[in-house]
């Protein structure tokens, strides 16, 4: 019988950083309806109500920045949380987790920082780097399960 268990670090870490990331994602709706109200930029013909449903949706540049940031955050990271889970389950070294975990989330916090400030090198970076933490935790599982025998 096989027994799965979760080091208590991890587990820690994984909540800690998770939580981090979800509330990031989840502050970027509250974002960008504040962009849309500030300017008048509602995202459907009857919020401008009842005289005006006939009226076209206007896009504005600033709150289509914030609706791509957030949009990315949700490509991403719950992708990246998946994996992070698996990995906790494969009885692979903690530490690159905690690391992963920790970087990731450094470098979704600068994409987005980027991303709103309109910053192409730096949002580009913090894509890069957060892409590269899935790729190890998600190379590590398949490595693992493979070297199982899996398949």
């Amino acid at each position: 019988m096989v027994t799965l268990t979760l080091d208590d670090r991890l587990l820690a870490a994984y909540l800690f950083y998770g939580s981090i990331l979800m509330l990031k994602t989840w502050a970027m709706s509250f974002f960008t309806a504040r962009h849309r109200i500030q300017n008048k930029a509602l995202p459907s013909p009857e919020d401008y109500g009842a005289k005006n449903k006939d009226r076209p949706v206007r896009l504005n540049d600033d709150v289509e920045r914030v609706r791509r940031a957030h949009h990315n955050d949700l490509e991403n990271i719950p992708i990246f949380m998946i994996v992070a889970l698996l990995y906790m389950f494969s009885n692979l070294p903690v530490m690159r987790c905690l690391w992963c975990l920790r970087v990731f989330t450094a470098a979704r916090i600068l994409h987005t920082v980027a991303y709103l400030n309109a910053f192409s090198h730096p949002r580009g970076l913090g894509f890069g780097v957060g892409a590269l933490c899935t790729a190890i935790l998600g190379v590590s599982v398949l490595y693992s399960a493979v070297g199982a025998g899996v398949f």
